[in-house]
């Protein structure tokens, strides 16, 4: 097997250019300073969703700059901080809403599955497994908390697990799906209803946020992502949401923006989404192709992405000399 040949900068972007990614007069010095920086994988993954493959299977590029590249890589950059931030809001409300639920029965309330698990459709020797795991698991959880609260608890002798108060604070979001999936639909009802949804919308949005988180804390790209579990979609979504021709909605990034902003809505109605909204605008109005940057991301079109999130209209500020004072 031949050994690929090392190329210089230089060399890596004329190859970029020999595949038709335009690189606009006086523009390749910065070009070749990011790849320098960002390095060429990293950039080539960024454009292949602007390429097409021919028939003698060569990846070619069509009115695709290579500031186009750059804009998707920065604005995914951007959305990953931006997500991450807007989910963690949504775990800790989940979190709080949980030991509240549970914790009107007790603070040791939980340690006993079978107080509050799906019994009609979980046997009773799979919930005593379940227990069994997740109390181990808590313990180990425990031993490792660098948490204040947790460390002056876990030195009284009286009980070695905490309370459902302080168990939310050491539970990660894949612990939270595993326990709601265990849940029964009376409290799974009661959850649901702080954020207006049924239980089986709140169990699917709540794994495809999951499944994004993920991929935003270990600097994945989030903006060419397909969703591995497909969510609930409310009607009100889909209008502005891709469909193939197999009329199948997408599963794309489009979709995590709805489901974040249907639930923001309960949490914290004003909840400045200024960020993820900078971000999208950027990637869609400086793409060459508006329209094929909101589709590649899981909008119908472009004004899709607005119809979500409106514009804002500028205020503007009258100047004193702009003021005629009218003295009486």
């Amino acid at each position: 097997m031949e050994e690929p040949a090392h190329l210089s900068f230089d060399e890596q972007l004329d190859l970029l250019i020999s595949r038709g990614i335009v690189v606009k007069d006086g523009s390749r010095e910065i070009a070749i300073s990011r790849l320098k920086d960002i390095g060429y994988y990293k950039i080539k993954s960024f454009s292949l969703p602007l390429s097409r493959v021919d028939r003698d299977k060569n990846r070619v590029y069509e009115n695709v700059t290579f500031q186009d590249i750059l804009n998707r890589f920065y604005a995914d950059k951007d959305l990953r901080i931006s997500l991450l931030h807007s989910i963690e809001d949504i775990e800790v409300s989940i979190k709080t809403k949980i030991a509240h639920i549970l914790g009107k029965n007790g603070a040791y309330y939980y340690l006993k599955f079978s107080n509050w698990c799906n019994k009609e459709e979980y046997c009773k020797y799979y919930l005593d497994d379940k227990e069994s795991y997740f109390k181990n698991k808590i313990v180990g959880r425990v031993k490792r908390s660098d948490s204040i609260e947790i460390k002056e608890k876990r030195n009284l002798k009286d009980n070695k697990y905490p309370t459902i108060w302080l168990l939310v604070e050491i539970l990660t979001f894949g612990d939270i799906t595993e326990l709601l999936e265990l849940m029964s639909q009376k409290n799974l009802k009661i959850l649901a209803n702080y954020y207006n949804c049924t239980p089986d919308q709140l169990k699917s949005w709540l794994k495809s946020l999951k499944f994004i988180r993920n991929n935003c804390a270990h600097n994945s790209t989030v903006i060419d992502i397909q969703i591995k579990t497909k969510p609930i979609i409310l009607p009100d979504w889909k209008i502005n949401l891709f469909t193939n021709q197999k009329n199948e909605v997408t599963r794309r990034l489009a979709v995590t923006l709805c489901i974040i902003k249907e639930m923001m809505i309960s949490i914290n109605p004003d909840y400045n989404f200024g960020k993820i909204y900078g971000a999208v605008n950027l990637l869609i109005t400086n793409a060459t192709d508006r329209e094929k940057a909101a589709n590649l991301i899981g909008f119908a079109n472009e004004e899709s992405f607005y119809n979500l999130f409106p514009r804002k209209k500028k205020k503007f500020k009258k100047r004193k000399k702009d003021i005629l004072h009218i003295k009486s």
